[in-house]
């Protein structure tokens, strides 16, 4: 795992950083103190940090070493570990000047990003997500007010003992944010992809807390697409191959779109699902749910979630069934119901009866209703035999006729959305199947 925090000076990165790491229990890794190792090296030895050429025939000399020790990273200098006296901001001028040289990022780019591929890690710096890790699972730009900034550098430095104003504070840190942000290489600039965290009001923990929800969630989004991108292409193979073994015929698929409602069919057999999941496009997120035991089969569990299977360990529970429903259809995805409640295998719809069921979920979800039916020969699935699933148009919740909800507004719309099915498949009540 690779997190970024970039953002001017001041802002609080390396505590953040720092406090995140402990919480992650990842390994902090501090690139400003290098810079700052560079800029400490160079004024120690007489060198401008102006004096480019000079900088830049220094590196040969310099022996820079990042250890991680006791769970904590230390800055060898020279053999000797650097630490307060390379936090001045004198030293943190001198950081900025050396940090805009191409030959001082270049000798310190492989260090940085070696320890990134050995292990788990958060960097903070200026061009961390830009430049040295643009790879990173999580990207943060943390910033805050100038005002703020400069309040909470001034605080740090009279607690090492360092002697300065909030004037000077200030200057010395909007002249490294202009040099920073100008310089022509690896400007500090917020990558694309970053996360904006502005903590100008933010007390540190809030900030923590602030940035660890970031990184859970981008987390999660980055795996919820990487699963959905394999799901989809493995939909893709195995609809494909349903509708020509079972000789599917989707019509009416335009009447679906993306968003909450509750698509509701008349069910011959526990094919019904399968047949309607693989007659919609694969960008249209549908779900039914499945009993928890048919996860279990090694080859099974990847074929109905890649169909748009959700786990359900009801335990044989009727209202656990309409819970998940209604969760699944406020999320915006759309679930598929059964008005009849039970498999019809052979008989007329028309003449089954009915539950109140999906006119609750409707309801509860505040979604709209779509028909759709599984026509095939005698309501019976045969080898060979046509299976024609006929897609309806919603019917928008408010013209469900619901007020305050209760059995007779649920019984009403089940049957509203019910008759559009038995329609759809020409079905009439006391027929024969044909």
């Amino acid at each position: 795992m690779k997190i970024a925090i970039d953002g001017p000076s001041g802002a609080g990165k390396s505590s953040l950083a720092r406090a995140v790491a402990k919480k992650l229990q990842i390994i902090y890794v501090d690139t400003g103190a290098l810079y700052r190792s560079l800029g400490y090296y160079a004024k120690e030895h007489g060198i401008s940090a102006d004096d480019t050429a000079a900088v830049i025939a220094m590196l040969q000399n310099v022996s820079l070493e990042m250890k991680f020790e006791g769970g904590e990273q230390h800055i060898y200098l020279d053999g000797r570990i650097v630490g307060d006296e390379i936090r001045t901001p004198e030293i943190s001028m001198y950081a900025s000047k050396v940090s805009a040289i191409p030959e001082v990022r270049t000798f310190l780019l492989e260090t940085q990003r070696q320890i990134a591929r050995t292990n788990d890690v958060i960097m903070d710096g200026r061009d961390i997500g830009t430049v040295i890790l643009p790879d990173a699972n999580v990207k943060i730009f943390l910033t805050a007010s100038d005002e703020a900034r400069a309040k909470r550098r001034l605080a740090e430095l009279l607690a090492r003992g360092i002697d300065t104003t909030f004037e000077d504070v200030l200057t010395d840190m909007r002249q490294r944010d202009k040099n920073d942000s100008s310089r022509a290489v690896a400007p500090a600039v917020q990558a694309p992809d970053a996360t904006l965290l502005d903590n100008s009001d933010m007390t540190a923990e809030e900030s923590v807390l602030a940035a660890i929800d970031i990184i859970q969630r981008k987390l999660a989004e980055k795996k919820k697409k990487t699963k959905s991108t394999f799901y989809t292409r493995l939909h893709f193979l195995v609809a494909g191959l349903i509708r020509f073994i079972l000789r599917v015929k989707p019509v009416g698929i335009e009447n679906v779109q993306n968003g909450g409602a509750v698509l509701c069919s008349n069910h011959i057999s526990f094919a019904d699902v399968i047949v309607i999941a693989v007659s919609l496009p694969r960008n249209i997120r549908m779900r039914f749910l499945a009993k928890a035991e048919l996860f279990k089969i090694p080859l099974l569990a990847p074929l109905i979630r890649a169909l748009g299977a959700y786990r359900l360990d009801r335990g044989g529970s009727d209202v656990g069934t309409i819970k998940k429903s209604i969760e699944i259809a406020k999320s915006g995805e759309i679930v598929v119901a059964f008005p009849q409640g039970h498999r019809y295998t052979g008989q007329n719809p028309a003449d089954t009866p009915i539950k109140n069921g999906v006119g609750m979920i409707a309801y509860r979800a505040k979604v709209p209703m779509i028909p759709v039916c599984v026509k095939v020969k005698g309501a019976k699935y045969g080898l060979f035999r046509r299976v024609n699933v006929i897609f309806g148009q919603p019917i928008p919740y408010a013209e469900l006729g619901f007020q305050k909800g209760g059995s007779d507004e649920y019984r009403n719309a089940t049957e509203q959305v019910f008759s559009k099915i038995c329609e759809l498949g020409g079905y009439v009540k006391g027929e024969e199947l044909k």
